[in-house]
């Protein structure tokens, strides 16, 4: 997972790569020294090569909290990593990434748990939020969205509203091509960092 200890690590490659190289991999750009780079929609500066990561701007319709420890991992090993594939528009569960079993139970009870509990009986709310990071309609469950939360991976967030035989519930899809971006760790760790950057704001469940 994105321990405290990864940074240092994932600083060190990502000072030692080519700026032009990462961002034409990653779809960013590279200007003046920084990297622009859109996460969940909003437009976020990252300085080579010491890997601050900040947003661009300070006004936004949607109020954007300060990018968690994790967030700033995942985003440097993007960069760090990024191959250059599109996404393609496929989709596999957590639970049919590699090892994602493993982790299947630790991920449902942060992500999919709270997302399907808070958000069941308002699907608007939760379409609306999604928007506002860039959602586009995903014709799945009672409620669906596509969220481009780095430039080359979307994830889709789905949500059943349920009934008197089954219990609310949601699932994160990730595009096939997840899996050439991200191992396992890091993409259990962006699911849940999305959950909370759009639907739960402010939620301190990392510190």
């Amino acid at each position: 997972m994105c321990t405290r200890s990864a940074l240092p690590q994932i600083l060190q490659v990502f000072a030692a790569k080519d700026p032009e190289e990462m961002a034409a991999r990653s779809g960013a750009v590279f200007q003046e020294g920084e990297f622009i780079l859109k996460y969940c929609n909003f437009p976020l500066r990252i300085s080579y090569p010491g890997g601050e990561v900040d947003w661009c701007q300070t006004e936004h319709d949607t109020k954007l909290l300060a990018i968690t420890h994790e967030e700033r991992v995942v985003i440097l090993k993007y960069l760090s990593t990024a191959v250059g594939l599109p996404s393609r528009g496929q989709w596999v569960s957590f639970h049919e990434l590699k090892g994602g079993p493993l982790h299947w139970k630790p991920f449902s009870r942060e992500a999919l748990e709270p997302l399907a509990n808070s958000y069941h009986h308002r699907r608007e709310l939760f379409l609306d939020l999604g928007l506002k990071h860039g959602g586009i309609p995903f014709e799945q469950g009672d409620a669906g969205l596509v969220i481009p939360v780095l430039p080359r991976l979307d994830l889709a967030f789905v949500l059943w509203k349920g009934g008197e035989e089954f219990a609310p519930r949601s699932t994160i899809l990730f595009d096939t091509v997840a899996e050439a971006y991200f191992p396992t760790a890091v993409l259990y760790i962006l699911g849940i960092q999305t959950v909370i950057r759009v639907w739960f704001p402010g939620d301190t469940r990392f510190d």
